[in-house]
């Protein structure tokens, strides 16, 4: 099947999934955006997916932006294919190609015996236009922090075909946070001890991810919410035993997201599911009402005297007006949340 010009501005991640795996393709692919993980995914199966393995020696090149000039990303998107319907050339690292508008023209023009595909990370190529209205187009973006747990789990049980609860996804949200690359690279780590179709419980994520089910952030959060003190304090200690997996700087930053999202919700007009969702997440509603019933706990001016303390201590950890090592400054520092 010869390459065909679609004429979308851009596309979606899943629909560009599936055209990939039924051999729909563009003569030209631009892929950029800020978020590097989406890109690589999509690179990945570009590579695998458009060739047969015996057709890539001969038809497939991979080029990277600070290895190579625009004069040998065109001779090879100009060569002709040999025993295969397509040539594939892949630019990687195209935000360090140089002259890389000189591209444009080509792109204007392209050869309908290959398959261009370039990867431009952590930005946007300003010439975006002319592949817009030549070829495909993916903006890559990251996923929105009150979407990540309902994102872990749609990944768990999509790509790895693993069953995730709301609460262990949010447990793996709030301990490795944004980093989409991680969070799919534990889940292949999953795949040598676990096989398709078993339960992600907090004992698995304890045994293979390294997260404690009783001494993480999460828990520590949880306990501080329902104002449980014996546990918040065994926490705490836990903590000041493994600051290396713990450190304080990743602790505060985890407690501030917490209680600023409960201020954001006592300051929210509507409190509307939808509402409620953009800023505990796109959680279960049992989920998100207890969450609801630990924000109705707090005062608006409690919330705000407990940021102030965890600014306090952000700057205190980084050296500013303290001289205490970090374990003191986390006893401290939870001794006045709670007395708040």
């Amino acid at each position: 099947m010869a390459a065909k010009k679609n004429s979308s501005s851009s596309i979606s991640y899943s629909d560009l999934v599936a055209q990939i795996k039924n051999k729909q393709f563009a003569p030209v692919y631009l892929l950029h955006g800020e978020e590097p993980f989406f890109i690589d995914r999509l690179c990945k199966m570009f590579e695998e997916g458009i060739l047969e393995p015996e057709e890539r020696d001969f038809n497939q090149v991979v080029l990277y932006g600070k290895d190579t000039e625009v004069d040998m990303v065109l001779a090879n998107a100009k060569q002709f294919p040999f025993g295969s319907p397509y040539r594939v050339v892949i630019l990687k690292e195209a935000k360090e190609l140089k002259k890389i508008e000189l591209l444009d023209s080509y792109v204007e023009n392209p050869s309908p015996q290959t398959i261009l595909i370039v990867c431009y990370k952590y930005g946007k190529l300003k010439q975006s236009k002319t592949y817009n209205k030549h070829g495909v187009v993916f903006v890559s973006e990251g996923v929105k922090d009150w979407n990540l747990a309902a994102w872990i789990q749609d990944l768990a049980s999509q790509t790895f075909n693993y069953k995730l609860n709301p609460q262990t996804a949010a447990m793996l949200s709030e301990h490795i946070g944004n980093d989409l690359s991680r969070i799919f690279t534990e889940f292949q780590k999953l795949q040598v001890a676990l096989p398709a179709g078993s339960e992600i419980t907090p004992d698995v994520v304890e045994k293979y991810i390294g997260i404690s089910k009783e001494y993480n952030i999460f828990e520590l959060q949880d306990a501080l919410g329902s104002r449980n003190l014996s546990k918040v304090y065994n926490i705490m200690l836990n903590f000041t035993m493994h600051l290396k997996d713990n450190p304080n700087i990743r602790t505060i930053s985890m407690l501030y997201s917490y209680y600023h999202k409960m201020i954001r919700y006592h300051l929210l007009p509507d409190k509307s599911n939808d509402a409620l969702k953009t800023i505990f997440g796109n959680l279960s509603p049992n989920f998100i009402a207890r969450n609801v019933g630990i924000a109705n706990n707090h005062t608006l001016p409690q919330l705000t005297k407990i940021i102030s303390i965890l600014r306090e201590y952000d700057l205190k950890c980084k050296g500013v007006d303290s001289s205490n090592d970090d374990a003191e400054l986390l006893k401290e520092m939870i001794y006045k949340i709670t007395h708040v």
